[in-house]
């Protein structure tokens, strides 16, 4: 029932919608209806602020790091129930409940997940995200050279340590089925948005 419970607190942790409520009180505008539409910190960025947008991001990144650390309080060691915690709440982000079961990402929460479970890792998350972001975040090439770089430095910091090889390619197939579900709906909607204009 422990399990199940922090299960069901990381799902709702990892729903609060920061980048939604931020923006609605700072400017008074749905963070969906601007930009690219994406509940995430990205698009506080461009749309908002910097100084905005990284505040939602240390906010999302927090949603995944508090509930493994709640887990470890509660005397839970064993890593890969932790893990699976972490994806709950990566899961509450992209799919929260408090809007309507549609999300950001996740990028920003799994790299708390990775703060949590792998610490060593987590300034190396820091440095790809931002990268991607000032290149092209929503560039295959970009993201999987981001992947490579992140299971290379795995390979060499946990070595022998198997269980973090897990670790990681939980989190990433995760986010990267959601990364990419996200980006082929933005790329299905400008198509539609221009066949309209043509029509126009």
């Amino acid at each position: 029932m422990r399990i199940v419970f922090l299960f069901f607190i990381s799902y709702l942790c990892g729903s609060i919608p920061f980048a939604f409520l931020f923006t609605y009180f700072l400017i008074g505008k749905d963070i969906r209806k601007i930009g690219d539409g994406n509940p995430g910190a990205a698009n506080v960025v461009r749309n908002v602020s910097k100084k905005w947008g990284i505040m939602v991001w240390f906010c999302d990144t927090l949603k995944g790091a508090f509930p493994i650390f709640l887990g470890k309080c509660w005397g839970e060691t064993n890593i890969m129930f932790l893990t699976i915690i972490g994806c709950f709440a990566i899961i509450g982000h992209c799919y929260s409940v408090f809007l309507k079961f549609k999300g950001g990402k996740g990028a920003a929460t799994s790299g708390g997940v990775i703060l949590s479970l792998m610490p060593s890792l987590f300034p190396l998350v820091i440095i790809l995200w931002f990268t991607a972001q000032k290149i092209n975040p929503r560039s295959p090439k970009v993201l999987l050279s981001c992947i490579f770089i992140f299971l290379l430095f795995v390979f060499f910091i946990y070595k022998e340590q198997f269980i973090y090889y897990f670790i990681s390619t939980l989190i990433l197939i995760l986010t990267g089925v959601i990364i990419n579900k996200n980006i082929i709906k933005e790329i299905r909607g400008k198509k539609i948005g221009n066949v309209e204009k043509k029509n126009l």
